[in-house]
């Protein structure tokens, strides 16, 4: 976790939700519209964000219960693991997938 993380999660959270665009506008001047892109898909794999679709635009997040309840101070971030993606099975060992046999 980093500041930024904090401060984007603090975002979605008086905003509802909002693109790295507007995000970047209201909190990244010392970062880059790259990294709070970057962040917001960090925070996604870990449950902290979620992806909000709508009609305008697929690239917006919105916070989930875990990010309320990591700024709350009741969720330790160190402890949460981002969620793998899945492999497509090996074309060689077809039964091979994601690791186990």
């Amino acid at each position: 976790m980093t500041i930024w993380d904090d401060r984007i999660l603090e975002y979605l959270l008086e905003h509802g939700w909002g693109s790295p665009e507007t995000i970047h506008c209201e909190i990244g001047r010392e970062t880059t519209l790259h990294q709070i892109r970057e962040r917001c898909r960090v925070l996604c794999h870990a449950g902290l964000a979620s992806p909000f679709i709508d009609e305008r635009s697929a690239d917006m997040f919105e916070i989930t219960i875990w990010g309320q309840l990591y700024l709350d101070g009741k969720v330790n971030a160190g402890l949460i693991r981002p969620i793998p993606k899945p492999r497509p099975p090996d074309k060689v060992r077809p039964d091979y997938w994601a690791g186990f046999v």
